[in-house]
């Protein structure tokens, strides 16, 4: 029987890309593989400048980053789609583009498959300080319809957010990364503090990531 073909896409600031990153989408590969897939290809998406974080640098700077940040890999690669628009793309059509684009370029039975850390799925029912949701339910239904794979965080039951959510065919849509090697602890924001400070970020990042953030003066 012929494995199915699987594309990850991880979106995210990359800001910048870290270690705990690529080991998340390395764990991915795996967990997706061992349960009869075929991971053909993972994309990395660096979020637009019109997201509005206050700490957010360039996108011109966290796409070369991130391409930096791949260049050994034979299964990564950063993709600027996102990072170009004008506007703030919502997560479901960021997928929804890497889904037609992936399509198009590989193959109708290729699947595009979302990843996020346990915690972002315990902000799906949560609600912002002005009362309105964090996420739109419907764009949750769409994405978990699609395809989406959690990675555990310590602390966080993400199954049993979406189980409370009672989302149509989220058992079967929904992968929840096994064997977890290392757990994000590596975080951007750690690593743009300590820079600031003009602390080492070794082995947090790839050194091509390091190189590129000293040649061109960044976080400090």
């Amino acid at each position: 029987m012929e494995k199915s073909k699987v594309v990850i896409l991880a979106v995210g600031s990359f800001n910048p890309p870290t270690f705990g990153h690529l080991r998340m989408l390395e764990d991915a590969k795996t967990s997706l593989e061992a349960s009869g897939k075929e991971v053909v290809e993972g994309i990395l998406s660096p979020v637009s400048d019109a997201y509005g974080k206050t700490t957010l640098i360039g996108s011109y700077h966290r796409l070369a980053m991130t391409d930096a940040a791949v260049k050994s890999s034979d299964w990564l690669r950063a993709d600027g789609w996102e990072c170009s628009q004008p506007v703030w793309t919502t997560t479901l059509n960021v997928l929804k583009h890497h889904q037609q684009e992936v399509k198009s370029r590989r193959g109708p039975d290729v699947d595009v498959l979302l990843l996020v850390g346990g915690d972002v799925v315990e902000t799906f029912d949560k609600y912002n300080a002005d009362g309105s949701l964090v996420w739109n339910l419907e764009d949750i239904q769409e994405i978990v319809s699609i395809g989406l794979v959690v990675q555990p965080r310590p602390g966080s039951d993400p199954e049993e957010t979406l189980k409370n959510l009672d989302f149509l065919g989220w058992t079967q849509n929904v992968h929840v990364i096994k064997n977890v090697i290392a757990p994000n602890a590596i975080s951007s924001t750690s690593l743009r503090a300590a820079l600031k400070e003009h602390r080492s970020i070794k082995y947090t990042t790839p050194d091509e990531v390091i190189a590129y953030i000293k040649k061109h003066n960044l976080y400090e």
